[in-house]
């Protein structure tokens, strides 16, 4: 969450708290969210198409190579389950995510950071590829990436205000500077990366008197995590404020009284004043969440130590605080700092609803590392997906607004069932429902209950964390075989083992979605050209740089002799490196332009088609839980790899080249004529997938536009019901 205003503060101080500093042969603690979303800020991407993963994944590829090339060291750690004073928030930053992405469209999509729906999969993909070493913390990260950072002696990597207050050597992200130099010191040669670091040395000193252990304390009377800001509100209204200046609102004003403030206070007397002005009824609460604050900010212990396989032999330090002795009468001193003058205006208001402020107060946390061994260990090892443990924890799952049509239900809803079941196996079938906080149409939420319609018979009497990986395989079939009729897994296996798990989510979204026949054609050609053609030509994404570069070999190889290919049972032509380069070169030459916005779009924004993007969300949404089941299963089926098999604004394109196409491989094999072997391995894809469509009697829709109905055979059977319960804007467990 960070401490609201501090890093607004900081930019408006640099040259005193920030110092210049070259990275380079050292270690590194990444916060993993923050820098995952931080590079994507930093792309040129097409987010209202739904994510250019390939694109992603290689500006983060030659991020880690940059960092490699300096010799830092990176260990990534990232977020866990929501913890349950978090809760609040995440319900509040929910209403604003739905809201943004609700107005996505190729004209919004630079201002609004609405972030893909796999772009964290494909980040850790790129970590897997690089061999850099990662951890998911089993509830937020931020305590041991500064507990870790202070035990390797190295600087965190982030852009998070809270680093300011821990007491670490702290890089924020925006002054990194994205290009490798080379140093040269006398005979000595390396290359480092220009950043700017923070001390918190710098920040006392700037602050003269200031005792390091007092920044907690500042970061709790601002708002963080634990406490909001308001629950301080008589506290405020009796701080004398400095006059206003320019460029400086009432938010940094505070900021820059509280230092001044807190310069001439030791912590005793600092937390006396603050309870002092609180009711008798929170006096208690607040005094115990500013001590669990304390002791956040400044732990040393840190678990993700071994899952590095460094040592861990640092013991926790606590701060020996007591709680302040009531008086009679409420301590009603005005607050003032050094050099501080009173603002008629700068006071907040003295006078708070009582509920408002008892809201502020967060519910204690039940959990706090109280999960079992085995989820934790499941958690860390990644046999248990991020995305399922606040399912554990709290038996609620949110929503991750995305394009989509919102005017039509939530994407996510076709893919229920596999939550609920996914639901089931870690808590042994044992409980009646759990809870899907689901986008409404009014671009607000609500929660859905889950129950029983949606699950399915349990297969063994055995509890999870007693299961051998090859039972834990069983329930991924056995899941299978009870959702999607007449599967035939024998024939999945004729395809590439990683584009098995992309199959089956197709299928899944021809049987509980209705989605044109162009849409799945679309899904197949952009696997061929990432998986493919991109593998033998290189990544070029440039179609007029790469058309400058091959357009005089290109002819020379389209002046072959072509000839018709069919492709059948015996003769699937699956295997990517038979496929020929000389092909490879005359696809992309027509497909690379397909990575840009198409210029009907370009000229007429309006036409960007929503409900086409929806279907994709949809299919999206599916290819998502197939590959988080997948892993809760053990992987009996090798995981997706989403940046060789999904660029949202390539599939976008493509059906929108099809769109009035009655066959859709007539037409490709007249647009890609020449490119034999693509076509060959194309149509295998496309054997299998018509096979296991007739054998399932799917169906797909006749593309129009509009909003449509469902269409399955025995639709009726396989109706999503789901019980709404209000609109919420808390949720208690």
């Amino acid at each position: 969450m960070g401490v609201r205003g501090l890093t607004t503060y900081i930019n408006y101080n640099q040259d005193a708290i920030l110092q210049k500093f070259f990275l380079h042969d050292i270690n590194l603690v990444v916060d993993g969210h923050s820098l995952c979303a931080q590079l994507y800020g930093s792309l040129n991407c097409f987010s209202a198409f739904g994510g250019d993963y390939d694109k992603f994944a290689s500006y983060t590829r030659n991020f880690f190579k940059n960092l490699r090339k300096c010799n830092v060291n990176p260990y990534v750690l990232f977020d866990g389950s929501l913890e349950t004073r978090k809760l609040r928030t995440a319900f509040k930053r929910l209403r604003s995510k739905i809201n943004g992405a609700s107005r996505l469209d190729p004209v919004t999509q630079n201002s609004l950071k609405i972030f893909p729906l796999l772009l964290r999969d494909v980040f850790k993909e790129v970590l897997v590829e690089m061999k850099v070493p990662y951890t998911i913390c089993e509830f937020e990260a931020d305590d041991e990436i500064a507990a870790m950072a202070r035990h390797l002696n190295c600087p965190v990597l982030s852009y998070d205000s809270d680093f300011f207050i821990y007491n670490v050597l702290y890089i924020p992200f925006n002054t990194l500077e994205s290009k490798p130099q080379q140093i040269i010191e006398g005979d000595f040669k390396y290359y480092a990366l220009e950043c700017k670091i923070y001390k918190v040395e710098n920040l006392t000193e700037h602050f003269g008197g200031l005792e390091q252990e007092m920044l907690p304390l500042l970061a709790t009377l601002l708002g963080n995590d634990f406490v909001e800001k308001r629950v301080f509100n008589k506290f405020f209204s009796q701080l004398k404020m400095p006059k206003s200046k320019k460029k400086r609102n009432e938010q940094q004003r505070c900021i820059h009284a509280l230092f001044n403030w807190l310069q001439n206070e030791t912590l005793d007397s600092a937390v006396a004043k603050i309870i002092g002005r609180l009711r008798k009824s929170q006096k208690h609460k607040v005094f115990a969440i500013i001590k669990k604050s304390l002791a956040g900010y400044s732990r040393t212990h840190c678990r993700s130590l071994k899952y590095f396989n460094i040592d861990d032999g640092v013991v926790s330090l606590e701060y020996n605080l007591e709680m302040p002795e009531e008086s009679d009468n409420e301590d009603t001193d005005s607050l003032s700092g050094e050099n501080n003058e009173s603002s008629d205006d700068s006071s907040l208001e003295e006078e708070e609803e009582k509920v408002e402020e008892e809201e502020a107060i967060p519910l204690e946390d039940s959990l706090v590392l109280g999960l079992p061994d085995w989820i934790a260990e499941g958690v860390r090892n990644k046999t248990i997906p991020r995305s399922y443990l606040n399912l554990y924890t709290h038996h609620l799952h949110f929503c991750s607004p995305q394009a989509e049509d919102y005017t039509d239900e939530d994407s996510f809803l076709c893919t229920l069932p596999i939550l609920r079941y996914a639901f089931d196996i870690m808590t042994d079938f044992s409980h009646e429902n759990c809870i899907y906080v689901s986008r409404e149409n009014d671009n607000s939420y609500k929660k859905i209950f889950v129950d029983i319609d949606y699950a399915v018979p349990r297969l063994l009497e055995i509890p999870y964390n007693e299961l051998s990986n090859d039972q834990l395989n069983q329930y991924f079939f056995h899941f299978l075989k009870e959702k999607l009729p007449n599967f035939n897994m024998e024939l999945i296996r004729s395809l590439p083992q990683n584009f098995q798990l992309y199959m089956i989510a197709i299928l899944w979204w021809l049987a509980y979605c209705n989605v044109p026949l162009a849409h799945v054609h679309s899904l197949l050609l952009c696997y061929t050209m990432l998986e493919v053609i991109d593998e033998k030509t290189g990544t070029f994404r440039g179609h007029n740089f790469f058309n400058n570069k091959y357009s005089k070999k290109i002819q020379e190889f389209k002046k072959r002799n072509n000839f018709e290919i069919d492709v059948d049972e015996t003769e699937l032509f699956l295997n990517k490196n038979k496929v020929q380069y000389e092909d490879c070169l005359i696809a992309a030459n027509v497909l690379l332009k397909h990575f840009e916005i198409d210029d009907s779009i370009r000229k007429k924004p309006k036409s960007y088609d929503i409900k086409r993007m929806h279907s994709f969300a949809q299919f999206q949404c599916c290819l998502y839980q197939f590959n988080c089941l997948n892993t809760l299963c053990r992987e009996p089926l090798e995981p997706t790899k989403i940046s060789k098999s999904y660029n949202g604004t390539f599939i976008y394109n493509i059906a929108l080249k099809l769109e009035g196409q009655t066959n859709p491989l007539q037409y490709f094999e007249q647009y890609l004529k020449g490119a034999t072997s693509v076509l060959m391995f194309y149509k295998s894809l496309l054997f299998v997938y018509n096979k296991c469509v007739k054998e399932m009697k799917l169906e797909t829709v006749v593309w129009s536009g509009k909003k449509r109905r469902r269409r399955r055979k025995n639709a009726v059977e396989e109706e999503v019901n789901f019980i709404v319960k209000g609109f919420e804007s808390e949720v208690v467990i």
